[in-house]
């Protein structure tokens, strides 16, 4: 019997019918981070934002996915 891989269990653990987005705002109140640091994050190229209207949001599974994997400085060429 085959099992499917771990990582296509986790992808779909995260699936639900309704998208949420956040904005940079709300970033900010769930992490504590500063507008400054979040700001970085939106702009980092691997990030998974997108431009809606004059504000930037990024999809509640696209962040759970981006911060599942780790992003260590000396393997990446842009760092934030």
């Amino acid at each position: 019997m085959d099992y499917p891989r771990k990582d296509v269990l986790l992808y779909r653990a995260y699936i639900s019918s309704e998208p949420r987005f956040f904005t940079i705002k709300d970033l900010q109140e769930m992490t504590g981070w500063s507008e400054n640091i979040v700001q970085k994050l939106f702009n980092y190229p691997k990030f998974p934002s997108a431009n809606y209207g004059k504000s930037k949001v990024v999809e509640a599974h696209a962040l759970i996915q981006f911060f599942a994997e780790r992003h260590e400085k000396e393997k990446e060429r842009y760092w934030w």
